[in-house]
């Protein structure tokens, strides 16, 4: 299989993972919701059996669906670059990316769980790991490489 053809197969498969990952979180956010705010339930049909869940075993299951999807992106975002750029330090610079924000994030989170400040630091946290859990490091990676000098080097 061609360079070009890979490359048309894997940038819309990370744009339908970002909506698969959205779908699957916003029907847990409501199950956790309606356990914890007495909301009313708008979960999906299909995930109605979270309801016999408790808050703690949603909270387990955000936390590892979170460190699933933020490894899936990192994963197709390497390779789409590897693939487009052939280049050594571009992927260099694309797991630097993914690390530094993975790593703010938890650097909030410790803070804010020494500080006490954790509900206050969570909309930065989460926003931090939601660009993580995208397409959006791969535009700019893409963007910014471009207008990068390129050597071969694999």
């Amino acid at each position: 299989m061609g360079k070009r053809l890979k490359l048309y197969l894997l940038i819309p498969s990370i744009i339908v993972l970002g909506f698969i990952r959205d779908y699957l979180f916003e029907n847990i956010n409501w199950v956790y919701l309606t356990h914890t705010n007495q909301r009313r339930n708008q979960a999906r049909p299909e995930f109605h059996f979270l309801l016999d869940w408790t808050p703690d075993q949603i909270l387990n299951l955000k936390w590892f669906g979170t460190v699933l999807f933020y490894l899936l992106f990192l994963g197709l975002t390497l390779l789409i670059i590897h693939l487009a750029f052939k280049n050594r330090t571009f992927n260099f610079i694309t797991l630097g990316m993914f690390a530094s924000l993975f790593g703010i994030s938890g650097l909030l989170y410790i803070a804010g769980w020494v500080s006490g400040y954790g509900n206050q630091l969570y909309g930065a946290i989460h926003t931090i790991m939601m660009i993580a859990q995208s397409f959006v490091p791969l535009m700019i990676l893409a963007i910014l490489f471009n207008f990068l000098p390129s050597s071969q080097s694999d």
